[in-house]
């Protein structure tokens, strides 16, 4: 019969055990031989721990050796003098002993489920006879940073960026080279725009993966330069609807205001001429968005679906934007993106004349309107 010399750093019940010594008899075809189980104190260690590769549990055949792996996963690390640990930290986080199984060529362990910002992707496992470094990453989610939540906030105003997982890393936010303070949250970033920042300035937010890759997002802040249309009052081609009127926004800017009963079913359009300008590079649509700003007052939060744009009357390749549910911006200008190829028919040009955007909307239900769209333009992703 084979056994394998063995060490648990703590009682935590019959049960448990017998699972860890299934696993640990899996992580490995080949083990030390030995009459029976002994006590950590008579397995000594003959010298310092040595680490040779790390495997997933589910791993028999130890076939893949991991380069990474998840917080709170299990992995079963292969080596030698693996007994008597006393330190293990994953990235400078401390992993819990008492999670923890050891025999002399191998031993379970258990990822801390918490993370560092450090970074410096390395197990650090010590024993009573020294340490052994290795290199291995903990696989944090990835960061994603959408963009300004309002690409028109006013200097001197606070910006909010959405975004995913950014708790889990470090970020740098710049202006013209110039750091800024910046307040990060699990799902937005935050700061202050500084008074005097004028149009069409970028902002700069960089930060670095655990993989050591320089990761950036350029976000632009008050791109007038990018609106479709100068001046909103003298593009009207087609007004249709008595709820739709045209007034400056406390941005500064026209914008449209949908207000009052718009019945079920009823379809609202507008559209608007666009003189020849550039518009984007025809051949790479899918790295556009089609944006703009929505408000909605407070206490009014805008219907679920039913909006519509498209390009010169061609309604079969607009895009229909869906807001979802509850979608409030309570009483605040907020940017919206959608991928430009969703509403850029075959043909569409890089420069254009006259080029007519078209905007609709037919509500499925009576819905009491009051909200704002403004600064309609092209953005590169």
């Amino acid at each position: 019969m084979i056994t394998i010399k063995f060490k648990y750093t703590m009682t935590k019940g019959f049960l448990f055990l017998a699972s860890c010594l299934l696993l640990l008899t899996s992580c490995d075809k080949v083990v030390e031989t030995d009459d029976g189980y002994v006590s950590k104190h008579d397995v000594p260690n003959s010298g310092a721990p040595v680490i040779k590769a790390v495997y997933a549990m589910n791993d028999v055949e130890q076939l893949v050796p991991l380069t990474e792996a998840a917080p709170g996963q299990r992995v079963c690390i292969i080596g030698e003098n693996l007994n008597n640990l006393r330190r293990l930290t994953f990235n400078t986080v401390e992993a819990d002993l008492g999670e923890t199984f050891t025999a002399l060529t191998k031993a379970v362990v258990k990822i801390p489920a918490t993370y560092s910002k450090a970074h410096d992707n390395t197990i650090v496992y010590t024993t009573d006879m020294g340490t052994v470094s290795y290199r291995f990453a903990v696989a944090l989610p990835i960061a994603e940073v959408d963009g300004l939540l309002n690409e028109f906030a006013a200097a001197g105003s606070e910006a909010v960026v959405a975004g995913k997982n950014l708790q889990y890393y470090d970020f740098t936010l710049t202006l013209n080279g110039q750091q800024l303070p910046l307040t990060v949250k699990d799902t937005q970033l935050s700061f202050t725009i500084p008074q005097g920042t004028p149009d069409n300035s970028t902002f700069i937010i960089s930060w670095q993966t655990p993989q050591g890759e320089d990761k950036k997002v350029e976000l632009p802040f008050r791109p007038t330069e990018e609106l479709l249309f100068d001046d909103l009052s003298q593009t009207v081609q087609e007004q249709t609807d008595e709820h739709v009127g045209i007034e400056t926004s406390d941005m500064g800017m026209l914008c449209l205001h949908f207000s009052g009963i718009i019945k079920e079913w009823s379809w609202v359009e507008l559209s608007f001429a666009q003189p020849f300008k550039e518009l984007c590079d025809a051949s790479a649509v899918s790295q556009y968005n089609f944006v703009f700003e929505v408000q909605n007052a407070v206490g009014k939060p805008l219907l679920d679906k039913g909006y519509e744009f498209a390009w010169n009357w061609d309604w079969n390749n607009s895009c229909r934007w869906n807001p979802g549910e509850g979608f409030d911006t309570n009483g605040k200008w907020q940017t919206v993106r959608l991928p430009l190829e969703e509403m850029a028919p075959k043909g569409f040009a890089t420069t254009a004349e006259n080029l007519v955007l078209n905007i609709g909307l037919q509500p499925y239900k009576d819905y009491d309107a009051d909200f704002r769209l403004a600064n309609f333009r092209i953005e590169k992703k």
